[in-house]
């Protein structure tokens, strides 16, 4: 976010009396040498939004491939570890919220070796996390925003 808004300001930024040939000369070269020493802040803002967009598509295609046997067809997915301060809490919590949106939940104790593979391939190895279909929260959420990915968005 701060490649454009520094090209915006460059773009901009002109300085009084620009119009006269010495000052719009000292301004294209000021503005030059921002350019080149900001070359890659610059190459990052551009192939951002493309790059950023192949990390989330990467990320939704490893939960699609991981979903069925992760969530096993309940409708979230709570990792916890047996050290874990928040986890009760959480899992306490989470009952509640299923409850009232009438869906399930399943378990997964980091201890064992299958969902602690799982969390590897998440990049995952703090407990307590959520995983959704199309979501990872990572952390103790409040019920609040675990209401919040649980009501349908209308368009």
């Amino acid at each position: 976010m701060r490649a454009p808004a520094v090209l915006a300001a460059l773009a901009l930024a002109q300085p009084a009396g620009a119009d006269e040939p010495t000052a719009r000369d000292a301004f294209e070269t000021e503005l030059r040498a921002a350019i080149v020493a900001n070359g890659d802040v610059i190459a990052n803002a551009l192939a951002g939004p493309t790059q950023m967009q192949r990390h989330i598509q990467n990320d939704l295609s490893l939960l699609e491939q991981l979903a069925p046997d992760l969530l096993a067809g309940h409708t979230i997915a709570l990792f916890t570890a047996v050290d874990c301060e928040t986890c009760a809490a959480a899992a306490k919590e989470l009952t509640a919220v299923t409850k009232r949106y009438d869906i399930t939940f399943i378990q997964h104790d980091l201890s064992h070796p299958q969902p602690a593979r799982w969390a590897a391939a998440l990049g995952l190895t703090d407990a307590p996390f959520y995983v959704l279909p199309e979501i990872i929260l990572n952390g103790h959420m409040p019920p609040i925003v675990l209401d919040k990915h649980l009501t349908p968005t209308t368009d």
